[in-house]
């Protein structure tokens, strides 16, 4: 059975409730952090930290109590200014209380990775380079990367080196696997016979460690050996679906033996974002392609009216949001899930498996739909409670209690985090972030009762516990 990330840390990373994206190389997020534990008579409540324009807050890291670090780059959509950053800050006020360099990024703005090695320095992604820091965010080691593009994160493998892997959205391209020592020396470098755009997850068998990474039509395994990535030719599923407007997967998790992704993952702002070389460094037009040939009078109404529908980019595929199975064991053992049977789903984030609860939590976000089904076995998901939230973001379960951090978005301009029970849906808290609108980021266990998280716009947010 798929080892659970939250009963005991992962080979290669630091010893925290949350060293690194997704908590995991499974990208479970679902941590052994202590649950909130709200009280009738207690509130959600969050503090907000704007930040410079430009900038964009990726992800917090945990390391020991009270080492609270942020990493991010320079926003999409402009091309003024490129570079990454790591902020340590102060776990209840936000404010830094020590900055890195600025590291360069090859030009390109996406959201990179961090995360805090087994060796207790912190590994930064971002763009087309690597950097070791140290716990007080001076430079060790900087890596050029193998191939000129951003790099959707990086994941530490169980003997302790790290591989990353660039974003295609490309067809015609395919995606480049760097593995690094700890010292940021590539030992080796793997070309994808595909495009990829989502990231990869990771799990260890028996002295080896298992990629599992979505192409635009299939989910593949990658194995890694004795310093060395190849594919493995006995396990693969395709997910496109004869007849229909799909678009690619992002992330996948992995549970139960299994490896569970959403379709759909293509929008508008995505397209133009992952079409400019360098990524990210074109305006981003937020008008749905047909809307284009419009008059000028009318556009800047079809803006806004298509901004108010969909936040983050409107859907260009017909397709209906997809969840897709597979098992780990056997590729043939396959599912695919009409979840919400709505046109024009679009998701930027995977689900979330509880293994421990054999609970699937899935959103359609263009069309406003979050849910939890649970897993009964192949061809078996039995529906729980659904919310009609607006929900972008990396969802967070605490494993002891079953409390689940999920958006609501409904407003236009306001991004509410929401506390809710896993098992039946209940609204357990709910603040304003003051952050806007989420964006496929995380939500990241504090040091108490409390939790992190930001948005591409440019703030971030401590989520707390209070008297109502």
């Amino acid at each position: 059975m798929t080892a659970r990330d939250h009963l005991s840390p992962p080979p290669g990373y630091y010893p925290s409730v949350w060293p690194g994206e997704c908590g995991g190389p499974r990208r479970q997020k679902v941590t052994r952090a202590p649950g909130l534990r709200l009280q009738p008579g207690e509130a959600l409540a969050a503090r907000t930290r704007r930040l410079d324009d430009d900038r964009w807050p990726v992800m917090f890291v945990l390391r020991d109590p009270g080492e609270l670090y942020l990493q991010g780059g320079t926003r999409a959509g402009q091309n003024r200014t490129s570079y990454g950053w790591v902020e340590q800050l102060h776990p209840e006020t936000l404010e830094p209380v020590k900055r890195s360099p600025d590291l360069p990024s090859g030009g390109h703005n996406w959201c990179g990775a961090a995360c805090v090695h087994a060796n207790g320095d912190i590994y930064v992604v971002n763009g087309a380079y690597a950097h070791r820091l140290t716990p007080d965010l001076e430079v060790v080691a900087e890596r050029r990367l193998s191939v000129d593009n951003a790099h959707n994160g990086h994941l530490v493998l169980s003997d302790g080196a790290l591989v990353a892997k660039d974003i295609q959205n490309d067809p015609a391209r395919r995606s480049v696997f760097t593995v690094l020592s700890p010292d940021l020396e590539i030992i080796d470098r793997y070309e994808f016979p595909w495009n990829s755009v989502g990231r990869f997850s990771a799990d260890a068998q028996d002295g080896e460690d298992h990629l599992y990474v979505t192409s635009g039509a299939e989910i593949r395994r990658l194995i890694y050996r004795d310093g060395r990535l190849s594919l493995d030719p006995d396990w693969s599923a395709g997910y496109r679906i004869a007849g229909e407007d799909q678009a690619f997967a992002w992330d996948s998790t992995l549970g139960d033996d299994c490896a569970w992704f959403m379709d759909m993952g293509e929008n508008a702002v995505v397209r133009a974002v992952l079409a400019a070389h360098p990524i990210g460094t074109q305006a981003v037009e937020v008008l749905p392609p047909a809307a284009l040939e419009a008059p000028d009078s009318l556009r800047p109404a079809l803006r806004q009216t298509t901004m108010q529908r969909y936040p983050n980019g409107a859907p260009i595929h017909a397709a209906p949001q997809r969840l897709f199975r597979v098992s780990l064991r056997d590729a043939a053992d396959r599912d695919a899930f009409v979840l919400f049977d709505q046109p024009q789903g679009n998701i930027i984030a995977p689900p979330l498996y509880d293994q421990d609860r054999r609970i699937l939590v899935a959103f359609d976000t263009a069309n406003r739909r979050l849910g939890a089904w649970r897993y009964h076995g192949p061809g078996d998901l039995r529906p729980l409670w659904q919310h009609p939230w607006r929900t972008s973001n990396q969802l967070t379960l605490y494993a002891d209690t079953g409390e689940l951090f999920v958006d609501d978005c409904t407003t236009p301009g306001r991004w509410d985090a929401v506390v809710v029970d896993v098992e039946t849906g209940v609204e357990r808290g709910r603040a304003d972030t003051g952050c806007i609108l989420s964006g496929g980021m995380w939500y990241t266990p504090g040091f108490g009762r409390d939790a992190y998280t930001s948005s591409p716009l440019g703030a971030i947010a401590r989520l707390h516990v209070a008297d109502s």
